[in-house]
């Protein structure tokens, strides 16, 4: 970058701090906040509190520690600002293509030591294409020509920390926690976007997890939400109205109650 650029980055960092600054409360916080930002973006490796701290020369690390573990700030108004920045600054950019805005439903791994950290277990990791001890969190990530920014998330909680009433109080996981699945959270990242009512998204998209679950599927067309997914190759799908391939009862023999071969395809034999 060319000090024009880094003076220029500066500036913008100065200014999306200052928009968020009064979300976290009293000013000690708020110096908070700048610290940690700073922090995510310079700090090589793992970029967790103590390592910000020691590497941006903080006095102590327990400030920074309690900013973020206990400080009573409340995410969801946070969350809901970015949903406002990105409609203001990025979804305009829309006029550009056809389709609108697009909201990306994917979860992510996060590989893990240990088992302390919330919602760690032995799972399917994306990041390694293989199980492995690590976290994961469902996201939705709205899209445009110009940009993408993250509306919401949630970390998924396996069935044994549910189950596991030891390791809920150790981490804080309140007691109306209970299991979802990731197209269930999923939806309910989608419900509490539409909630807000500070974005919206015209298309969702998704992978075959969440295309292949038919709960998902029905409760989106319940909620009018065009999608594109990806399903398995072995999908059957309908390529006409089933009710015009039924042949009217004569009133002899077995009544029919499926339609023709004809109207029954799979996905692979639509696209071939």
């Amino acid at each position: 970058m060319t000090p024009h650029e880094v003076r220029a980055a500066a500036c913008h960092l100065a200014e999306l701090h200052q928009r968020f600054a009064p979300l976290f409360g009293y000013q000690p916080a708020q110096n908070h906040a700048l610290t940690y930002l700073r922090g995510l973006l310079l700090h090589e490796g793992r970029k967790n509190t103590e390592a910000i701290a020691l590497d941006l020369g903080e006095e102590t690390i327990r400030p920074l520690q309690e900013f973020i573990a206990a400080s009573p700030w409340d995410h969801r108004l946070v969350q809901q600002e970015i949903q406002t920045a990105f409609t203001q600054t990025l979804a305009g950019s829309t006029s550009q293509w056809d389709i609108g805005t697009v909201g990306v439903i994917d979860e992510s791994g996060f590989p893990k030591k240990g088992r302390h950290s919330v919602g760690t277990a032995r799972q399917w990791c994306g990041r390694l294409g293989k199980k492995e001890n690590c976290q994961v969190g469902v996201y939705l990530v709205g899209v445009t020509p110009a940009g993408t920014a993250l509306l919401e998330h949630q970390i998924y909680l396996p069935e044994e920390w549910i189950l596991d009433k030891e390791r809920r109080r150790k981490t804080g996981i309140p007691r109306s926690v209970t299991f979802r699945t990731k197209p269930q959270i999923a939806l309910d990242l989608h419900a509490r976007v539409r909630a807000a009512g500070k974005a919206s998204c015209d298309w969702l998209a998704f992978d075959g997890l969440y295309g292949r679950n038919e709960e998902f599927l029905a409760e989106l067309e319940k909620r009018r939400q065009l999608y594109v997914g990806e399903v398995p190759v072995t999908t059957t799908v309908w390529t006409k109205d089933p009710a015009t391939q039924i042949p009217p009862y004569s009133g002899r023999g077995r009544q029919p109650t499926q339609p023709g071969r004809d109207s029954v395809q799979s996905v692979k034999e639509v696209a071939e």
